[in-house]
């Protein structure tokens, strides 16, 4: 049995169980609410890297530090919301197997439209936090011109390749064509396959609601939306055009966070970034992890030494720092002219 059926398996009938107890539940909501807090930790999908295959976070220098940083109890890697995607289809490439589901089960629409978290603010991925993990042979990935260009803050961040991937909700994205009829046998199957793990789980929801004693349905059908709407937007995140297909991208994505659990980043210019902290680089992190700057960072010797003592202070000695092998001008931007 894979880790997506077992996961899959165990929320259905979880959620079938409750609904079959219906009134007879006197906590019904906190019941419902407790089991789709553990939204997270359910399986999307079966991936995992090739052995000859590593994943490579790129990151600024700033972030780089932060992560080492003593003001925080652990390091981690923050999770941006994808309001800030470079795609300006994120979110909303949807094969017409999933349009299929959300569309057939409009009843649970109905719970959220007064909802503004699932408005216009979800349209745009506004409710959906990730870390990106560039991937391909080791050696390479961690040192390349592209993801330096791309992710690496044009030369002048750095990159960490991680060695252990966390158990769940780490995802390679998937590269789709708007003709679907374009689609690989293989993909139409895939997303055939989630259509019919979402229609299932759909259907059971739709069942608890309206199980339910008519005193609490309201409630109960918001919160079962609401876990729906999340599981669903987590595929919708790890779908992305063809035309990004050379980014090579895995995720770890979170849909709808608590409140409390938000923070903000405003240490860009006339620029608010919200985002989440993600796993702990104690997680990723082992012997056979590098972390290599940039090749245009500044008095990279020095950069070198800080990130190595750093990383000692969090007793993470064993993780090699090394300065990257690429040739890389960075070009100046023009002067104004006379005015």
């Amino acid at each position: 049995m894979t880790d997506v059926k077992r996961s899959w398996d165990n929320l259905i009938a979880e959620l079938r169980h409750i609904s079959e107890r219906g009134s007879k539940d006197a906590d019904l909501f906190l019941t419902i609410r407790g089991l789709f807090d553990r939204i997270p930790k359910l399986v999307l999908y079966d991936d995992s890297p090739e052995p000859e295959i590593s994943l490579v976070h790129y990151t600024t220098w700033k972030n780089a530090v932060d992560m080492f940083s003593t003001n925080y109890k652990s390091p981690v890697l923050r999770m941006y919301n994808y309001e800030q995607s470079n795609d300006p289809d994120e979110g909303q490439i949807k094969p017409p197997e999933w349009k299929d589901v959300e569309e057939d089960a409009g009843w649970f629409s109905e719970f959220l439209k007064d909802d503004s978290r699932w408005t216009e603010d979800m349209k745009f991925g506004g409710s959906t936090y990730g870390c990106s993990f560039s991937s391909g042979p080791s050696g390479v990935v961690e040192d390349d011109l592209t993801y330096w260009r791309l992710y690496g803050n044009d030369g002048q961040g750095c990159s960490l390749k991680i060695s252990s991937i966390p158990s769940v909700d780490v995802y390679k994205v998937r590269y789709r064509d708007k003709n679907w009829d374009s689609r690989k046998d293989y993909e139409t199957e895939e997303d055939r396959q989630v259509a019919e793990r979402l229609r299932r789980l759909f259907e059971v929801g739709r069942e608890t609601v309206y199980s339910a004693p008519d005193t609490h349905r309201n409630i109960v059908g918001k919160t079962v939306a609401e876990g729906l709407r999340r599981i669903i937007y987590g595929y919708y995140h790890l779908i992305k055009h063809k035309d990004y297909a050379g980014e090579n991208e895995w995720r770890r994505i979170a849909v709808m966070p608590k409140p409390s659990e938000i923070l903000y980043d405003t240490t860009s210019e006339n620029l608010v970034k919200r985002y989440i902290e993600g796993p702990p680089l104690s997680q990723l992190l082992s012997s056979a992890s590098t972390i290599t700057i940039g090749p245009i960072v500044p008095n990279r010797g020095a950069a070198r030494a800080y990130l190595e003592y750093l990383a000692r202070g969090r007793q993470m000695e064993f993780v090699v720092v090394k300065n990257s092998n690429q040739t890389y001008r960075q070009v100046a931007s023009p002067k104004p002219g006379p005015t």
